[in-house]
């Protein structure tokens, strides 16, 4: 008790000198190294959904597109109204594709032979016939992305067959030769034939076989009962194989795939902040990746088309 009563009251000192504000030591630098990791982590997240979006989540975008094309050109060609010459709309199934030794089995070309075009599968060129008819047909495929339908092509060899599928029938072409850009070009059809020809990029040795280095192509040679050629649409500029896109129509949805993108960050960082962080993640994500894919598929086809 006596101890208690002893205690005198703390006194508060003033000091009149100047107060030294300044951040501690360090603080500027360690906000230097967290901003540099956040852009290194993020140009890393970038980097891998890019990859993974062209190599592996691409070819169930074809695969969904696949199946819905497989389902009407099978009614089509049951009903006789599948397409036989131009008009066609692009994007619309002309033929089913098979070619065992090259692992492609029942493929549906479609018409056209854009980038936006190839993201569905094999696409016919336009300015040549159609598959089985009389004269020279052309198909161009991937073979990187979006399942990479034509990735093993080069392993055809002489003699193998691809079948074609069309509304004039059945027809079974035995391949002639495989060449590269350059290489000589096969003799000129013969009155009454057709040749089939089957393009894509080859892979090179660069970032593991991923990348894509010249065009190949696949002559294909049809012995008899080739079809009556149907019109035949113009030559399409716009499709460019092996080069990198610059067309007005693709930068503008691209851009405006990027906003919804930056509006779907937006609306998911207001929910993070004043929701919780469960009913966020359940809300806001899906609206976010749908934006990225949709954003990722529209800015894949600035790229070759045949990667």
């Amino acid at each position: 008790m006596s101890a208690l009563l002893n205690n005198e009251p703390s006194r508060t000192v003033l000091h009149g000198g100047p107060v030294d504000a300044s951040p501690p030591a360090g603080r500027s630098q360690q906000k230097g190294r967290v901003d540099t990791s956040q852009v290194l982590l993020s140009a890393s997240f970038l980097v891998t959904w890019v990859l993974v979006y062209l190599f592996l989540l691409s070819g169930f975008e074809q695969g969904h597109a696949q199946s819905a094309l497989y389902d009407r050109l099978r009614t089509e060609l049951a009903d006789g109204t599948a397409p036989s010459g131009a008009p066609i709309v692009p994007g619309d199934p002309v033929a089913l594709l098979s070619a065992p030794q090259a692992g492609i089995d029942d493929l549906v070309v479609v018409e056209g032979s854009r980038p936006a075009q190839l993201q569905d599968g094999p696409g016919h060129v336009l300015g040549s016939v159609l598959p089985g008819q009389q004269g020279v047909s052309v198909v161009a495929g991937r073979s990187l992305s979006f399942g990479a339908p034509f990735a093993d092509l080069a392993e055809l060899r002489p003699g193998s067959d691809i079948t074609v599928t069309t509304g004039q029938g059945v027809f079974v072409y035995d391949v002639i030769g495989v060449r590269a850009k350059g290489d000589p070009m096969p003799a000129a059809v013969a009155a009454g034939g057709s040749r089939l020809t089957l393009v894509t990029a080859a892979r090179g040795d660069g970032a593991g076989g991923l990348q894509a280095s010249r065009t190949v192509y696949v002559d294909a040679a049809l012995a008899e009962g080739a079809a009556t050629a149907g019109a035949v649409a113009s030559v399409d500029s716009g499709a460019h194989l092996m080069s990198i896109a610059t067309d007005t129509t693709t930068l503008a949805l691209l851009a405006l795939a990027l906003q919804l993108l930056v509006l779907a960050l937006v609306g998911f960082a207001w929910a993070w902040s004043r929701w919780s962080r469960g009913a966020a993640w359940v809300a806001g994500a899906p609206c976010v990746l749908a934006a990225l894919w949709l954003a990722s598929s529209i800015g894949s086809r600035l790229l070759p088309g045949l990667v």
